[in-house]
């Protein structure tokens, strides 16, 4: 038995598949694929069905008359090739299975989970709609009262360094990446973990954007507060002029610009 369980002392199901010989002659007579092996499967159930004749006779469910042509041709092939000469199957397959022309890698499944996904690690802020109303007499340009609702739902996402970006950053920063020891699993370690401070790699950019898209965040809702908490009235505040509007949200407009700094380095590696 080798290091993978498959018991090649004899053709069980399990070491035949293996070797690709069924899928070969799936291919070389046009049938889809795993149609030599059902019927295979189907053949040895029906001679496992054992009838009783008689007293003391009996005999099994195979009646070749139940089969077509081509599945009687698939099924002595079998016999006679991969069972009948199962040895020299089984050698050399095993001889050339780490030939890369033997290689044959399962279709990609989009449906399967490959790797087990850990969990996400925090939980979604807590946030709710505006329920004060939509201006129905269209007397009004804008709702310091939605404004102050709108910076209070920004406060769940960005608070005072707390919030899910804080949170997103502070995980991804814990990945050790351990790729290996060859020079090429190396050269992506560092395009992706960063080979010094110039160039900080994915990773770095990304807690880099993460904080800015946080502190743009949290300049937006301060900005918002501090132009309510300025106009007593939501008529005080329509009335206000572009000047004070760039005043108030200065600070915000600033921070969302350094949004767009990131994901313009290529990456470098420590060799060039």
């Amino acid at each position: 038995m080798d290091p993978m369980g498959i018991d090649w002392s004899y053709p069980n199901t399990q070491a035949v598949d293996a070797t690709g010989v069924l899928d070969e002659y799936d291919e070389e007579n046009g049938h889809p694929p795993g149609w030599t092996r059902s019927v295979i499967e189907k053949i040895k159930a029906d001679i496992n069905t054992y009838t009783p004749v008689g007293r003391f006779g009996g005999r099994n469910g195979f009646d070749r008359d139940d089969y077509t042509d081509e599945e009687l041709a698939a099924w002595d092939w079998y016999q006679e090739d991969v069972v009948g000469n199962w040895d020299e199957v089984a050698e050399e397959h095993n001889s050339t299975v780490t030939d890369t022309d033997n290689v044959r890698p399962d279709e990609y499944n989009p449906d399967h989970q490959y790797v087990e996904q850990p969990p996400p690690g925090f939980t979604p802020p807590g946030t709710s709609e505006w329920a004060g109303g939509d201006n129905p007499n269209q007397q009004l340009s804008v709702s310091t009262e939605a404004l102050e609702f709108f910076a209070d739902q920004i406060d769940q996402i960005a608070g005072d360094g707390t919030g899910i970006l804080f949170d997103a950053r502070t995980l991804l920063g814990g990945v050790d990446m351990r790729p290996g020891g060859f020079a090429k699993a190396e050269l992506m370690r560092q395009l992706i973990d960063g080979s010094s401070s110039d160039s900080p790699g994915l990773r770095g950019d990304t807690m880099n954007l993460m904080l800015s898209v946080h502190q743009a965040l949290y300049e937006v809702k301060t900005g918002l507060r501090l132009m309510v908490r300025g106009y007593d009235t939501s008529e005080e505040f329509n009335d206000m002029t572009a000047d004070e509007l760039g005043e108030a949200m200065g600070g915000a407009w600033s921070k969302i610009g350094v949004v767009g700094d990131h994901g313009q380095d290529s990456g470098t590696t420590s060799g060039g």
